[in-house]
């Protein structure tokens, strides 16, 4: 369920609620950790603001996040229960309950908190979009399509909901109603790349083989990782008689599948091995060589959380920052993982690229030999 996953995100943090001294200075705390991805000492800050402020919605709202962001479902969804038991009509907590039922597999459970969320709000698109997606989960595709129509009257220029309510009618077998939505969508946003990878796979199918080309090497430039639309363009290529790209295309798609099938894999086996350092981090290398680097440096930081003297996280953490040109953090990163490891050569290699961008050669050389005495067979 990776497809209905993606859209379940943590929004922004809730309004900060009244100072109320020590608890105030807590839950500012909380904020400051968790917008520096540091999830457990978030926690740490938010609950000691709960203890000062029990009554306050918003505190156990942005703890239920933070538990949330760190796999502890059950953990979260108690605190979002306890934020709406505050605030009633709290829609974004609501949502969240939802998002951890989903990521629970407890779809049935999950209809509840997201109907009350439209109720709260209706125009709550996120929750339009998770109730959509679970009326396709369960096949009901007339009720999506409804759903999905009837969140366009509150937001017609919303891209997800144009190309949602195009994959329901692909489902549905509604082929013209299906290149509209894609259409719109496109209309709507033109850096999305799912829209133009639906609307060609379409006219892959009524064999307008040029068109689907041109939409196609589009969706594939917005997401090169992307495996489907490889698929389609290499058919295409078969179809006008380019068989050698078209093969090379398909031999790409191929790779792209077997990465995306060992990242589901690893996301899937993250939901009962939730501790386990070494997963977060080999799913922070999987999403880097996709190039998806938030997601990386979120599942980098979880490692390091828990485990602070896994060096190779500190390593590519701080390249993370160091391709954002943020020497500072990077820099700092490189220093934790020499600290937890003084035999870290590539800590030394990321440390030596560091100060070539500052222009600090003799710096630069000295890292890179200190690289280079500690893996002297290593060619990268």
């Amino acid at each position: 369920m990776k497809w209905l996953l993606v859209i379940l995100l943590i929004g922004c943090q809730e309004p900060e609620p009244p100072p109320s001294s020590t608890g105030y200075a807590y839950f500012q705390q909380g904020l400051e950790h968790a917008q520096g991805g540091r999830f457990h000492a978030a926690i740490a800050a938010y609950k000691q603001a709960a203890a000062q402020m029990p009554d306050a919605p918003q505190v156990h709202y942005n703890l239920a996040n933070a538990y949330f962001l760190t796999d502890a479902l059950d953990q979260a969804e108690g605190a979002y229960q306890k934020a709406i038991a505050l605030k009633p009509d709290y829609a974004d907590a609501y949502y969240q309950l939802g998002a951890v039922y989903i990521r629970q597999k407890k779809y049935e459970a999950a209809y509840a908190p997201l109907h009350k969320a439209l109720e709260s709000d209706p125009g709550h698109i996120s929750a339009y979009n998770a109730l959509g997606l679970l009326h396709i989960r369960q096949g009901a595709y007339q009720e999506a399509a409804d759903l999905y129509e009837r969140a366009l009257q509150v937001d017609s220029t919303h891209y997800e909901l144009w190309y949602h309510l195009g994959q329901v009618e692909v489902k549905r077998g509604e082929r013209e109603a299906a290149k509209t939505a894609f259409a719109e969508a496109i209309g709507t946003d033109t850096t999305q790349a799912g829209a133009y990878a639906g609307l060609g796979a379409l006219y892959v199918e009524e064999r307008r083989y040029e068109e689907a080309e041109n939409l196609l090497l589009r969706a594939v430039a917005l997401r090169p990782f992307w495996a489907r639309p490889h698929y389609d363009l290499g058919q295409v290529y078969m179809r006008l008689g380019e068989r050698e790209k078209g093969r090379e295309v398909l031999e790409r798609f191929a790779r792209l599948e077997e990465k995306e099938k060992m990242i589901k894999s690893l996301e899937f086996t993250l939901l009962s091995e939730a501790e386990d350092a070494r997963r977060h981090y080999d799913l922070g290398v999987l999403y880097g060589q996709r190039r998806q680097f938030a997601k990386a440096a979120a599942r980098y930081r979880r490692a390091i959380e828990l485990d602070s003297t896994f060096a190779a996280a500190y390593v590519n953490l701080g390249n993370i920052y160091l391709r954002e040109e943020q020497f500072a953090v990077a820099q700092q990163l490189f220093a934790q993982a020499l600290a937890a490891d003084t035999t870290h050569a590539n800590a030394y290699n990321s440390l030596g690229n560091l100060h070539l961008m500052r222009r600090d050669f003799a710096a630069a050389a000295a890292a890179f030999a200190s690289a280079v005495r500690l893996a002297p067979d290593d060619q990268g």
